[in-house]
């Protein structure tokens, strides 16, 4: 069944859930976390065992075609630290996605909200190693390096939380792409660090002028959404996100969907999508990430793994309408099912670069 929403703008076209969202936020004073309240007794059940898989289909313009049915599995916000059920929920998250037999895995930020939670962060990457697996960090996971605090000192827990990162394969892309070859076909994923959203605008342009245009590059990783209006016009077909808490319950206090709607990306939510946007032609699909935040309340909206999977539009002639002449339509479709047909391809080690 193809989308409702084909007869829109040329625009990315994925699946969304209609969950509310938040962006990053302060540690409020709460009740519950004065007196040691647990995930476990909000739900009922722990944090593990309300993980879902979220699958997503998307068509995208110029996807070689050795990347067709490309399955990339996405995972942001572990939040070590803040509880003690996050390292959990994120284990069994990295568990899930390795268990899916994607092509390549990625990591979208804010893994460590508290020095405490470093510990938990090998432990938490273990099921990974092995995998193809590219990442960039949070907001939670390095200083701004443009306050002027702590300027000219080392970041010693970004070094650390990139140097576990690395031990465990992982391989992380600062303002920078990496190569991925499947069936053959080469393309590339690309990075960017979390405070490039907060820089003027002719360092932003500097920066992904930096990184090389030749080849496909059909995905771009950013932590925060707001990398999608950083981002060159019509640059990427799909950019990744995460810094996002999704529940039906809106925390007091916190950024909320509505301040996202109005404030970050206003008037690029596609209608009935609540986590797609399109922005400057390009489009975004919005994790609602693992961990609990400050206070453990996800309701509506249990951690989750992205699951999304790239498919070549479709030819003319052969069923489907013309795309637009100024642009290629997307299409999206969004099938819910708890163990989806294996159609991954293993990925050599080697076939990653810079």
């Amino acid at each position: 069944m193809r989308s409702p929403f084909r007869s829109l703008p040329p625009a990315l076209l994925l699946a969304a859930l209609a969950s509310g969202c938040g962006d990053r936020f302060e540690e409020p004073r709460s009740t519950l976390v004065a007196q040691g309240g647990s995930a476990d007794s909000v739900y009922g059940a722990s944090a593990a065992e309300n993980l879902r898989v979220v699958p997503v289909e998307v068509e995208v313009p110029g996807l070689p075609a050795g990347w067709d049915g490309m399955r990339i599995a996405v995972l942001s916000d572990f939040q070590l630290g803040l509880w003690e059920d996050n390292a959990n929920v994120a284990e069994a998250a990295t568990r899930r996605a390795v268990s899916l037999r994607p092509d390549l895995v990625v990591l979208l930020g804010d893994y460590v909200a508290r020095p405490g939670g470093l510990e938990a962060l090998p432990r938490v990457l273990a099921p990974l190693r092995g995998h193809t697996v590219l990442a960039v960090l949070g907001d939670r996971d390095q200083r701004d390096p443009g306050e002027s605090q702590g300027q000219g000192q080392p970041d010693s827990a970004a070094i650390r939380i990139r140097q576990v990162l690395q031990e465990n394969g992982v391989v992380v892309l600062s303002n920078e792409r990496g190569r991925v070859v499947r069936n053959g076909d080469t393309a590339y994923v690309a990075g960017i660090d979390p405070y490039v959203p907060r820089r003027p605008t002719w360092r932003q342009a500097e920066i992904f002028g930096a990184i090389p245009r030749s080849g496909a590059t059909p995905v771009l990783l950013s932590h925060s959404p707001a990398g999608v209006l950083a981002a060159p016009d019509s640059a990427y077909p799909l950019v990744l996100a995460g810094n996002t808490f999704c529940g039906r319950v809106e925390v007091p206090g916190t950024p909320r969907l509505s301040w996202v709607n109005a404030e970050q990306l206003p008037g690029s939510r596609l209608p009935g999508a609540e986590r797609l946007y399109r922005a400057n032609g390009n489009g975004l699909f919005i994790t609602c990430g693992t961990g609990y935040g400050f206070v453990p309340v996800r309701l509506g909206a249990p951690p989750e793994v992205a699951l999304v999977t790239l498919r070549r539009p479709a030819e003319p002639g052969r069923g489907e309408a013309a795309p637009d002449s100024s642009s290629a339509a997307l299409d999206s479709l969004l099938r819910v099912y708890e163990q989806p047909a294996d159609t991954a391809r293993t990925i050599p080690r080697d076939s990653m670069g810079g």
